[in-house]
């Protein structure tokens, strides 16, 4: 098995997230794709990194899983202060 799978994973997460922040395209409901990966993509990505950084007991992407778990209330948050 890899060593850095939590990093990998971390990386897929963002990447995803940035791209659905770029595309603002509507999809199959009235939710944005922001909404939709913000609200179930990232936080189940997010999830799984946090299990393989615990497990490979990397503080750092264990932190940025965290991070990417909470994506929509930080992107809320940002959101209200503009």
């Amino acid at each position: 098995m890899k060593e850095n799978l939590s990093k990998e994973i971390f990386l897929i997460g963002l990447v995803i997230s940035v791209i659905s922040y770029l595309l603002l395209l509507l999809i199959y409901t009235n939710l944005r794709a922001t909404g939709l990966t913000s609200m179930f993509v990232c936080p189940i990505v997010g999830l799984i990194g946090l299990i393989f950084g615990v497990k490979e007991k990397d503080k750092l992407f264990i932190v940025l899983n965290i991070i990417l778990i909470l994506l929509l209330p930080i992107a809320m948050f940002a959101g209200h202060q503009v």
